[in-house]
């Protein structure tokens, strides 16, 4: 897992520039969302309005609206909760020290233990990065709170849908060139440290989320996702327990330097960031220090039985399992990753969180796998409506039951133009790598990467 720097150093020019153009993109964001609102609603009053007074069906109850039933439980958390980690990374993303500070604060760190192969392809984006910085950083900023947002407008239907597989496409790329693959290729992974990458969460999350929602309708899709969390759990403990990884000594027996975890800790420490907290990754490292083999132990057995509990998918032992998911990952997330934003470079909050959001949708699904939000009766129709107009039926069903349907409809589709607004300028800017910014002014703090990703120390 990396940590970060403060930043100190970055070139004043240079975050001009940055917060110049994010200020110019948000007033483009701000007339995308007032001309689509205009646009989309003016379209929707046209067609529901046709809908009502076009000759056809004489007046009457559509049966298809006793079918309408509330969010599922556990989609419901996915999408939210992961909404609302996309637009805390992309404002971390929007730190002064991220156009200069990513390649080598970030970028690097994560992929310098892992094989050439993989570090070449880190590398083609660290170019990419390097050649358009200001270019390349507004345009990560606008792509994730597009994204958050958009999961966050969209809790139905297609929009929704899209919004799930547009997480999962970018949760890719930020895995492959933003986390080296999560570091599952470099030697020593550990979930401790954030194996296999908080991206593959994000990736997993947006995969269930882009699934029909009728797989939600049933304790199937809840227990599914358990059973995989679970046998990644026991994996995970079998690589912890694995001997030679330096894992269950506190302390190096040939020269005395602090084993892994508490050379993670110590290292973590360092970083910026408040007082107490620094004092709790310490007080941790020392501990460790001294007491490796029982710290490693514990892990290595909360690990094991936390996954065997998942994978048997027991309603009544799902509870006790997901409050130890969430004791076991709060403890690491605190005292081992250092909450992994703080400092300057964070460019989110490591694996912790969203592992243990996916665990608790996967939990939701198992026992409340389809919550109506009202007992829902057919709905009649004031008017004919068309032959075969089922689409829009379905609309003017949704309006009616929700006044805020035709408001999520146009909010999906200006989170939509804010994805496009970071996506194309860094599409154009992938495929023209020239220099934006003289190497003389590209003065790159120092720094170990943070929030990213995933390599011990060493």
């Amino acid at each position: 897992m990396p940590g970060m720097s403060s930043g100190r150093g970055a070139n004043p020019v240079v975050v001009a520039a940055f917060q110049s153009a994010l200020l110019q993109q948000a007033a483009v964001a701000l007339v995308i969302l007032v001309v689509m609102a205009v646009t989309w609603r003016a379209l929707l009053r046209a067609e529901l309005r046709r809908a009502v007074q076009g000759a056809g069906e004489p007046a009457g109850s559509w049966p298809g609206a006793a079918a309408l039933m509330g969010e599922p439980a556990g989609r419901r958390l996915l999408r939210a909760g992961f909404g609302l980690l996309w637009l805390l990374d992309g404002l971390l993303q929007a730190q002064p020290d991220m156009p200069l500070g990513m390649p080598a604060g970030v970028l690097g760190p994560a992929s310098s233990t892992s094989p050439g192969w993989a570090r070449h392809v880190v590398e083609v984006g660290a170019t990419i990065w390097s050649a358009h910085p200001v270019v390349a950083s507004a345009a990560v900023v606008w792509v994730q709170v597009g994204i958050g947002a958009w999961l966050l407008v969209a809790p139905r239907g297609t929009w929704s849908r899209l919004a799930g597989v547009a997480a999962a496409g970018w949760g890719a790329l930020v895995w492959v060139f933003g986390e080296a693959f999560g570091g599952i290729f470099a030697p020593g992974p550990s979930w401790l440290f954030g194996a296999p990458g908080a991206a593959l969460a994000y990736v997993l999350a947006g995969v269930l989320l882009a699934m029909p929602e009728q797989r939600w309708t049933s304790a199937r899709t809840g227990r599914a996702v358990l059973a995989l969390l679970g046998c990644f759990f026991v994996g995970m403990a079998v690589l912890q327990a694995w001997p030679g990884r330096g894992f269950w000594q506190g302390r190096s027996p040939r020269n005395g330097a602090p084993g892994s975890i508490a050379a993670m800790a110590h290292q973590m420490a360092k970083a910026p960031q408040p007082r107490l907290l620094s004092s709790f990754v310490s007080s941790f490292g020392h501990f460790d220090a001294a007491h490796g083999f029982a710290v490693n132990l514990f892990v290595v057995v909360a690990l094991a039985v936390l996954g065997a509990a998942l994978v048997a998918g027991r309603t009544r032992a799902a509870p006790w399992a997901l409050a130890g998911c969430w004791a076991l990952c709060l403890a690491d997330w605190v005292l081992v990753q250092d909450l992994g934003f703080l400092g300057g470079l964070g460019t989110d909050p490591n694996s912790m969180v969203p592992v243990a959001l996916l665990v608790t949708g996967g939990y939701l699904g198992l026992t409340r796998p389809a919550q109506p939000r009202e007992a829902l009766a057919p709905v009649t129709v004031a008017g004919p409506v068309p032959p075969g107009s089922t689409r829009l039926a379905a609309r003017w069903v949704a309006f009616r039951r929700d006044p805020g349907y035709l408001l999520r409809s146009v909010l999906a589709l200006g989170a939509v133009g804010i994805v496009l607004l970071g996506a194309v300028p860094l599409a154009v800017a992938s495929v023209q790598p020239r220099p934006a910014v003289p190497e003389r002014t590209a003065r790159v703090p120092s720094a170990t990467a943070r929030g990213s990703g995933i390599s011990p120390p060493g």
